[in-house]
């Protein structure tokens, strides 16, 4: 039998440093090993082919692959691989921190008032606003990383039932391995909260305080587990919504 012939491959761009993932080699005449010489730190590839890890560094690396049979070795195979800097960083998120053991929700920067019937609001939004919220999950003061799985934002009335503001569910991971975040895109841009606003129009300002809570779901695969996902919730807390004076394009 020949020796192995690695099937081409464009390169492999877009993955994040702290983020874990893997991509599969695939060669002809059965390769019974693999190697790979130039993988950012934090990857290896095993004697499938399969290249997987957690890269520790942002950069482009030029990584030779090379698959082995009884009959020799394939020729190297050069192959591309972009790491993207952690975007955690850049700006457009509002972070906020659930703290796992009680499941209270906090902003930095923002010390509401304590007790049962604390009046001041946890987060400032405008009907209009699309906002990018970056949720970290707290056990004391360590970050913890979870597969999570969606996490839903569910904002009403603090004396109604009625759901002004419910967010689709999607997340996107962000950050490195130890400092990681979860971000979802809450959208205020609805009629519902719009006629919820007319109701507290004052000669100064429209706003009240809406109450909201998180929803996050974990994956949890682990053999001879109890079950395969893992539902919790926050405490509800506090949001100060007013009305957006610029008018939407």
């Amino acid at each position: 039998m020949p020796a192995p012939v690695i099937s081409t491959t464009t390169s492999v761009l877009g993955y994040r440093k702290g983020q874990y993932f893997e991509y599969q080699m695939a060669a002809t005449n059965t390769p019974t090993s693999w190697a790979a010489t130039g993988l950012p730190s934090g990857m290896e590839i095993d004697s499938s082919g399969l290249i997987s890890g957690t890269a520790t560094s942002a950069g482009v690396y030029l990584i030779k692959v090379t698959a082995t049979n009884g009959d020799g070795a394939s020729t190297p195979l050069e192959v591309a691989m972009g790491i993207e800097d952690t975007n955690y960083n850049d700006g457009l998120g509002i972070e906020v921190n659930i703290d796992l053991l009680s499941g209270s929700v906090s902003v930095p920067g923002i010390s509401p008032s304590a007790g049962q019937n604390a009046s001041q609001a946890v987060m400032f939004l405008k009907h209009g606003d699309k906002a990018f919220l970056d949720l970290g999950f707290f056990k004391g003061t360590e970050l913890q990383s979870m597969a999570v799985a969606s996490i839903v934002m569910n904002i009403r009335e603090f004396d109604g039932e009625t759901i002004l503001v419910e967010s689709n569910g999607g997340v996107q991971s962000i950050g490195t391995s130890d400092k990681q975040r979860y971000r979802i895109l809450v959208d205020l841009d609805n009629e519902v909260l719009l006629n919820a606003l007319g109701n507290y129009q004052s000669d100064y300002k429209t706003t009240f305080d809406a109450i909201a809570e998180f929803e996050w779901r974990v994956t949890y695969l682990e053999e001879g587990a109890l079950a395969e996902e893992i539902v919790r919730s926050s405490k509800t807390f506090r949001i100060a919504i007013d009305r957006d004076l610029v008018p939407n394009a």
